[in-house]
């Protein structure tokens, strides 16, 4: 009895010292919650990088030499607009030898005399054997059989003839649908020689002069649009609970002693984490339409925690 008594109390002793530190655990994650909570309101990320978000290096789609540039490094532009071209001589011969040939299959299609004539054909020849037929019926033998059987081969050749026409007229149709074609591969074939933007932004770099001898595939100018810059910064490990996508973040700028304020909103959080300190990566967003911001710049973003992207604005 005296050992069993001896062994509860160790047990009561050990649960106490357990729950105590149990107790101790919690207190601890409570404060660095209540801590963290507090310090979440607004984070601070320093060194945040801004970059590009839409460029294109715009290649050319065919070979030849380029003839003109219509644009120079730091000009604007907008999307479609023409940047340069190739020698497009031979492309607007190709075009008009196809639009000649479009004209002519479409002519073709539309003339029907060939089948109103064998229709006028089999009219001819079904009368003539029909006034054959009656005239031995009325007088036998008016006609010999020979010269019956004649004019009946006249007549079924002669609808023969008219289904060959209508056929002969759905192909010259068909024909001038693949003449259409030819056409349109043409009028692709000059497009292609002709260079636009994809994107607004501006000229950031001439890659080839006029005159010069250029691939498919070979880049002639790179096209930046600066107005949404992506801001890349590094949070760390106590932030990673926190749901921060479509949070808005904002950079103060103090340019010329005139302060302003550029905002965006987070939009990727990189799924890896140091695994030395936990710490991540983000991506925001910032509204540059102004381009008070540059490529390149390192600046200090505040993310407002608890600010979300309104549900109106994608």
């Amino acid at each position: 009895m005296k050992q069993t008594r001896n062994a509860l109390k160790g047990l009561s002793g050990q649960w106490l010292v357990a729950s105590g530190q149990m107790g101790m655990v919690c207190f601890v994650l409570l404060m660095i919650a209540a801590e963290a909570s507090v310090d979440a309101e607004e984070i601070v990320a320093e060194s945040t990088f801004l970059s590009v978000l839409h460029s294109a290096e715009i290649p050319a789609r065919d070979l030849g030499i380029l003839e003109k540039l219509e644009v120079k490094e730091g000009q604007k532009v907008k999307a479609g607009a023409k940047l340069a071209s190739l020698n497009q001589t031979e492309a607007q011969l190709e075009l008009k030898l196809a639009t000649g040939q479009l004209n002519v299959a479409r002519e073709e299609a539309e003339n029907e005399i060939s089948q109103s004539l064998a229709r006028k054909t089999i009219e001819v020849a079904q009368a003539e054997l029909k006034r054959a037929q009656e005239a031995n019926l009325k007088y036998p033998e008016t006609v010999s059989l020979t010269e019956v059987d004649r004019l009946r081969l006249i007549s079924e050749k002669a609808v023969l003839d008219y289904d060959q026409a209508v056929h002969e007229q759905r192909m010259r149709k068909l024909t001038a649908d693949l003449k259409e074609i030819e056409q349109e591969i043409a009028q692709a074939n000059l497009e292609r020689r002709t260079i636009k933007s994809p994107l607004d932004g501006s000229v950031e770099k001439i890659y080839v002069r006029p005159g010069e001898w250029v691939q498919p595939g070979t880049t002639l100018l790179r096209v930046v649009d600066v107005s949404t810059l992506r801001a890349e910064a590094i949070l760390p490990a106590k932030y990673r609970y926190l749901d921060l996508i479509q949070t808005k973040v904002s950079v103060e700028i103090n340019a010329d002693n005139k302060p302003s304020v550029v905002t965006g909103y987070i939009t990727f959080i990189h799924p890896q984490f140091d695994p030395i300190d936990g710490s991540f990566r983000i991506w925001a967003e910032l509204d540059n339409k102004k381009e008070r911001l540059s490529p390149g710049e390192s600046v200090t973003m505040t993310i407002h925690v608890g600010e979300k992207l309104p549900a109106d604005q994608p």
